[in-house]
């Protein structure tokens, strides 16, 4: 296995992903909160694989970290991906995934015009002053859609979803299935290592190139069923057919048939 034959797959995996969203070409118009999500995850498929295909591309074995890192990105989607088939609403699921997002954000915010106020006396140009927050904070109260995000709405409180170990331990399925979701689940701890520098993940990018070439082909299983996941809604919704690959199938196989 060389890295210019993974990025082949790369590539195969893009094509995928880009092959089911031509069959929704004028449709999805309507702003849905749940189709919305597995569209995003589906385009993001179909973006970053072409981006690992491109890296990996005659890249010297012993140089993954930047896979690593998209990598981790794309097995976070799968794992959510699998959650939310445990679940009967899963609208509900997916306006906490989205809540909790806008909480952080809006953390963020809060924390620069604190920044700003205490270093600039609210006058640095590019954070902002509280009016200015305040004003932001009511400009996304007044869309009627954003209000479902609200656990209380008054205090500017955003419902909650559980954290990402939480959540892992919230899936179970068949033996199998949960033997596959144990080890994305390492990869995910594995490759999240590479996202801050430490001693450890340079020597280990060094000394492992065969096991990290492994590791990379293994994780595409996951997105291969991460592209299957996300289609499995338009299926329902709008009676059609997932466009398989037979290749991809056959070498990785579908984890969890829905």
């Amino acid at each position: 296995m060389t890295t210019n034959d993974l990025s082949k797959d790369a590539n195969k995996l893009a094509e995928l992903a880009n092959d089911n969203l031509e069959l929704l070409n004028g449709m999805c118009q309507d702003k849905i909160e749940t189709q919305d999500y597995y569209l995003g995850v589906l385009r993001k498929q179909a973006i970053l694989h072409l981006d690992l295909s491109a890296i990996l591309e005659n890249r010297d074995r012993q140089y993954i970290s930047t896979p690593f890192i998209i990598l981790r990105s794309l097995i976070d989607d799968f794992l959510h991906l699998l959650y939310l088939e445990s679940k009967i609403d899963k609208e509900i699921e997916i306006i906490k995934i989205n809540a909790a997002s806008y909480k952080h954000v809006f953390k963020s915010l809060n924390n620069l015009e604190v920044s700003n106020f205490k270093y600039f006396d609210s006058k640095y140009p590019h954070y902002f002053s509280n009016e200015q927050l305040k004003e932001f904070m009511n400009q996304f109260l007044s869309k009627e859609e954003n209000k479902k995000y609200f656990k209380n709405i008054d205090t500017f409180k955003f419902k909650s979803f559980m954290n990402f170990s939480e959540m892992i331990k919230c899936i179970s399925y068949s033996r199998n299935v949960n033997i596959f979701r144990d080890r994305a689940f390492y990869l995910w701890k594995e490759f999240s290592s590479f996202v801050h520098y430490s001693n450890y993940t340079f020597e280990y990018e060094l000394n492992n190139s065969e096991v990290s070439l492994q590791m990379i082909d293994e994780s595409f299983q996951y997105c291969y069923n991460s592209i299957y996941l996300s289609f499995k809604y338009f299926e329902r919704e709008f009676e059609m057919t997932f466009k398989d690959n037979v290749v991809l199938r056959k070498k990785y196989g579908i984890i969890h048939e829905c």
